[in-house]
């Protein structure tokens, strides 16, 4: 059977959002971890097995098979996947970016740093952006984008209400692709 792998670099609380749904649709799902500090813990605590990678090709492409993963699914995961698992995985590796892209993105903009531009460009919205993953940040094709309203608010205030958003609409489009990829029923 297939396998979903959810990667990220911090704390991973969209990471378990986005596993605990896939697990209630009967997914599979690995966690892949690139730095020593991300608390593998949050998706350990459900049962998910995690892997640490440090960002290297012949790594990430030997996990992925191993495990037989599908569908590769950034979810807070801070660096640049390499070219060569891009290449291999090509239109089966999602991003959610926490603005309205193209705005707020690219490299070194991620978490409150996002929130805090957002915030200072005094922004009537922002949100979120589901996309495919090239070999640049923040520019492979758009898949879905959730607009809020953020004008007045501090960029705390916008990273909570992006945040909560996310981790409830992120996990079903995950799980919507996956579908696709499966050749499963359309949900």
């Amino acid at each position: 059977m297939s396998v979903c792998a959810v990667a990220y670099s911090g704390r991973g609380r969209l990471a378990a959002a986005v596993a605990r749904y896939l697990q209630e649709k009967g997914v599979p799902v690995i966690g892949i971890v690139d730095r020593a500090a991300a608390q593998r813990e949050a998706l350990e605590a459900l049962g998910i097995k995690v892997f640490r990678i440090k960002n290297q090709s012949e790594a990430w492409i030997e996990i992925c098979r191993q495990e037989r993963v599908k569908l590769i699914v950034l979810a807070g995961y801070l660096s640049l996947l390499p070219a060569e698992v891009v290449k291999q995985y090509e239109g089966r590796i999602l991003n959610s970016h926490p603005a309205l892209l193209p705005a707020f993105g690219g490299q070194g903009m991620y978490g409150r740093r996002v929130h805090e531009a957002v915030a200072a460009a005094g922004a009537s919205e922002s949100g979120f952006t589901i996309h495919f993953v090239n070999e640049h940040y923040d520019e492979g094709p758009i898949l879905h984008q959730v607009r809020l309203p953020t004008a007045g608010l501090t960029a705390e205030e916008i990273e909570a209400f992006i945040q909560a958003a996310e981790r409830e609409i992120y996990p079903a489009i995950v799980y919507r692709v996956w579908s696709e990829i499966e050749g499963l029923p359309p949900v």
